[in-house]
């Protein structure tokens, strides 16, 4: 997960990949717990809770010990993380006891709102399930690991196949069964890690898993996991689109 436990790298690492997969839209973010530390878990918790809400509930949010470094944080800038100061019609804002970060008269103190008279200053309630709301966080360990492989599942790694050449392949089974994508930990091992999960042929032929190399030819001897999941996002969001 980290192979460092300075606060101030983890608060950046996390940024990273947490803005990366906003900007994707990816759904579930899953953190492998390889080092077993309750102190970086904590972290990660904090931090999570701390970027997924817009700069008004923020605020209001408890600085603990954790978030020493939280403005290294880069903004995620959801949809319901709105910039400006004033209301707009057809804006959605997330609020938390009341507010909203306007003066806004809205039905509920809690969830999603949106303006519909910036004047009158008036909002209606807003489902959540239509908007991109960030990527749900979970933490497993490493005896946890093969419960993240999925019916189609893609690992990262430089001995895969090129994912341009398959591109019909990836696209029709991300239809039928979405994707999710295996960035290995920094010490390596993941195709082993992976084959020791396809232990039955049932549940070989349930999951598919297929290995891709997203950086052909690199030019740096090792790539960091942050970097891998930023050029495997790219690739990936470019075939499925």
């Amino acid at each position: 997960m980290f192979d460092k436990r300075d606060l101030r790298y983890i608060t950046e690492k996390f940024s990273f990949i947490m803005r990366v997969s906003s900007i994707f839209r990816v759904n579930d973010l899953i953190w492998i717990d390889d080092v077993k530390n309750k102190d970086i878990n904590k972290i990660i918790c904090e931090l999570y809770k701390y970027s997924i809400l817009p700069s008004y509930l923020k605020k209001d949010f408890p600085i603990k010990n954790e978030l020493k470094y939280a403005g290294l944080l880069s903004p995620v800038n959801l949809p319901s993380h709105p910039q400006q100061a004033l209301p707009l019609e057809g804006e959605v804002r997330i609020g938390r006891k009341g507010n909203f970060g306007i003066d806004v008269d809205t039905p509920y103190n809690d969830g999603y709102s949106m303006v519909i008279d910036s004047i009158k200053r008036r909002a209606i309630s807003y489902p959540d399930f239509t908007l991109y709301s960030g990527a749900a966080q979970k933490i497993i360990d490493e005896e946890g690991f093969c419960s993240a492989i999925s019916s189609f599942t893609i690992v990262g790694t430089r001995s895969g196949n090129n994912p341009l050449e398959r591109y019909f392949e990836i696209k029709n089974n991300y239809e039928k069964f979405g994707i999710t994508l295996i960035i290995g930990p920094p010490k390596g091992g993941i195709i082993r890690k992976i084959s020791s999960c396809n232990g039955n042929e049932e549940k070989e032929q349930y999951n598919k898993i297929e290995f891709y190399n997203f950086i052909p030819k690199q030019g740096v001897r090792d790539v960091r996991a942050e970097e891998a999941l930023l050029s495997s996002l790219s690739i990936i969001n470019m075939i499925i689109n």
